[in-house]
């Protein structure tokens, strides 16, 4: 079993936007922080940032929050599928290109500057 803090679906179930969100961390949380975790759940954060996020959804639901409030359990099914999702960003991708130039570099012993030459057909 593993446990996950889904504050976008808190936010969604009491109609509080992560704007909103944003505002009541008044400056405390970088902006992309809170989008990030109203965005999806998070497996890992930081409790200094999980306590501020507990102070402004307090302050905008005018009740306590609790940790527990934004957590939610995962299943055995819920575990498997972030597995997978993990194996799946980290494995290269079948049949994909290696990024960069389409013709490959010329063999040997040229310096840089010979081998950019060569490649673009004018002097640097």
């Amino acid at each position: 079993m593993g446990l996950q803090m889904n504050l976008g679906a808190y936010l969604e179930s009491r109609g509080i936007t992560a704007y909103r969100l944003v505002k009541a961390t008044e400056g405390r949380l970088a902006p992309a922080t809170v989008y990030g975790l109203a965005a999806r759940p998070a497996q890992r954060i930081d409790l200094a940032t999980v306590g501020t996020v507990l102070e402004a959804l307090s302050a905008l639901t005018g009740s306590p929050v609790q940790v527990q409030d934004v957590l939610e359990t995962l299943d055995a099914e819920g575990n498997q599928r972030r597995e997978d999702a993990r194996r799946r960003i980290a494995a290269p991708r079948k049949g994909s290109k290696t990024q960069g130039s389409a013709a490959p570099a010329p063999e040997g012993d040229w310096s840089v500057p010979d081998q950019l030459t060569e490649m673009r057909g004018r002097d640097l």
